[in-house]
């Protein structure tokens, strides 16, 4: 297992080098049960930011620590002011701690790219499929939602539709 104190600090150090202010980060969480991301950063209602990073990430050996604070950097850049979408000046300090410290930090990375050979995440399962009758985009939902319940009320983004056939599956196709 990787030491996270000192690679949290690490990349606070190296994000603070290049005079990019950090927001106020109230809760660093070591996540067990992610599978399908490496790391998450929620705004709470005061302000603060939580972070959340995928236990795997720490855990496996196959992966660098390189690799980690690229994740790391990737959170906490989301905690700068005006920077939780992947645009903008997200973008801009992406580039730059890239381009400063040799990292490759993006919107999104795959397993392989994290140097876990073959990796393939589980299988989402879904139990909801939609189907626009209008242009055909397609909409798989894994639990029970507003829209899952009154999706004839929704619609589609692509065309405008609100033509929706409805469909209970086991599992999404890979």
């Amino acid at each position: 297992m990787k030491d996270f104190e000192r690679l949290k600090k690490e990349c606070l150090d190296e994000i603070a080098d290049l005079g990019i202010e950090t927001g106020q980060i109230k809760e660093w969480t070591i996540n067990t049960q992610a599978r399908s991301r490496w790391g998450q950063c929620k705004k709470n209602k005061d302000g603060t930011y939580s972070i959340q990073i995928a236990d795997r990430l720490l855990a496996d050996n196959r992966i660098s620590e390189k690799a980690c604070k690229e994740t790391i950097i990737h959170e906490l850049l989301h905690t700068c002011k005006d920077c939780m979408k992947h645009t903008g000046k997200w973008k801009a300090y992406a580039q730059e701690m890239n381009e400063e410290y040799g990292y490759n930090i993006k919107r999104t990375t795959s397993g392989n790219e994290k140097g876990v050979e073959n990796y393939k995440p589980k299988r989402m399962s879904v139990k909801y499929v939609f189907t626009c009758g209008g242009c055909g985009a397609t909409i798989y939902r894994k639990r029970m939602s507003k829209f899952t319940r009154y999706y004839r009320n929704y619609r589609c983004t692509r065309c405008g539709a609100i033509a929706w056939r409805r469909q209970t599956v086991a599992s999404r196709p890979a």
